[in-house]
């Protein structure tokens, strides 16, 4: 099983489908593990409990869905999707598993920052996308790689001779974030590092560096690039098409959410109501002849509401406030590391929720799944 975890680290950018095949072939193995040996794998309690609360509300949007069929197959991708975090909590057992892992992360980083870099480069294409189809969710991926290469070298999870290759890597990475052109995932990033600067003071003056140095290298790409500087001046800009059809459609689900406040109007379901009903008549950004539009709110809490009201919307909180709980205590409990994986876990959990403000990313099966096994691996790494 434990290979299975590293087809996944492994393969989660790289394609999906080879990814739902390692996660398919996980299940299998469990099942028949079960009946050669009648026992099941020790799997977490509090994990299971929290995930069992989040899934029961999601039945219940799903039975009283506008489309309960559609709503209930969405279930079970959810559900599926969530396997990976418990394989990895479940099967990585010590130190050298989690390296393996990380290794396995860290080729899946170097193929999805490269293919970024060609689309840019030698494609021409204005924003990159990588792996992930999106140039928004290939910088979310770009929130998650950062964090998780600091902490490789930090904590020296990767042999001597691969060092060289995290920090390119990981440099790599944040001018990828730069190249997506995606402002919300560059405000992340700047949040993110203020907050690692307050909580941790030992880093202080190294960030403090870093983070001038970044601010110098966006300065002179910012003068050499009129596309950037277009960019920036966006995001104050009212008038911007993007920030308008957003402040539109937050305000469509907002209506969403008046009139279906209990259960929502179900899983998968945003794309067919907002297009076909509520959106504003003043949106730019229509539907096309099929009626196939904007399939999300932009907005993680806003999409939640919409499609699984009150029931969604407290058990999207809870689920997050859990894992964030955990993250924190984890920190604490690992003050003693030079850069802890609680504190890893930290600011990929904020980045992506700040980023999520004005794009919904949790739905994505890509970054659910990176996110997850990352996060599963990291959790455990106190066993050993």
């Amino acid at each position: 099983m434990y290979g299975v975890v590293l087809a996944i680290a492994l393969l989660t950018v790289i394609s999906t489908a080879l990814t739902t095949v390692a996660v398919i072939i996980g299940v299998l193995l469990i099942i028949y593990n079960y009946f050669r040996t009648k026992k099941l794998p020790h799997f977490e309690p509090e994990i299971l409990k929290v995930l069992a609360f989040y899934f029961s509300a999601q039945i219940i949007i799903a039975v009283t869905s506008l489309d309960v069929a559609v709503s209930l197959r969405e279930v079970g991708g959810e559900l599926h999707r969530f396997l990976p975090l418990i394989f990895a909590m479940t099967f990585v057992k010590s130190r050298e598993q989690l390296r393996g892992v990380l290794i396995a992360t860290l080729i899946a980083s170097i193929a999805n920052d490269a293919a970024g870099i060609f689309q840019y480069f030698i494609k021409g294409e204005p924003r990159p996308f990588g792996l992930v189809y999106s140039p928004t969710f290939f910088a979310s991926s770009m929130l998650m790689q950062i964090p998780v290469l600091i902490f490789m070298l930090q904590e020296d999870l990767a042999p001597k001779i691969l060092r060289p290759v995290i920090i390119f890597t990981a440099l790599l990475s944040v001018f990828c974030l730069g190249l997506s052109m995606t402002r919300g995932a560059w405000l992340a990033f700047i949040v993110v590092m203020l907050l690692f600067a307050v909580i941790e003071k030992k880093y202080r003056t190294v960030t403090l560096k870093f983070f001038v140095g970044l601010t110098v290298a966006f300065l002179l790409l910012l003068a050499l690039s009129p596309q950037l500087q277009e960019r920036i001046y966006t995001l104050t800009d009212r008038n911007f098409q993007s920030n308008s059809e957003r402040v539109l459609m937050w305000e469509s689900s907002i209506e969403i959410f008046k009139d279906y406040p209990i259960h929502g109007i179900g899983q998968k379901m945003f794309e067919k109501v907002y297009n076909e009903e509520y959106i504003s008549p003043d949106a730019k950004e229509r539907p096309s002849e099929d009626m196939s539009g904007h399939s999300q709110p932009h907005n993680n809490f806003l999409f939640a509401a919409t499609e699984g009201g009150v029931i969604g919307l407290i058990a999207f909180i809870v689920l997050h406030g859990y894992l964030l709980r955990r993250f924190f205590l984890q920190y604490r409990r690992e003050s003693f590391m030079k850069f802890s994986a609680g504190l890893t876990l930290l600011l990929i959990f904020v980045a992506l929720h700040l980023e999520g403000l004005t794009d919904t990313n949790f739905n994505q099966v890509k970054l659910m799944r990176e996110f997850l096994v990352i996060a599963g691996s990291l959790m455990v790494i106190d066993r050993d």
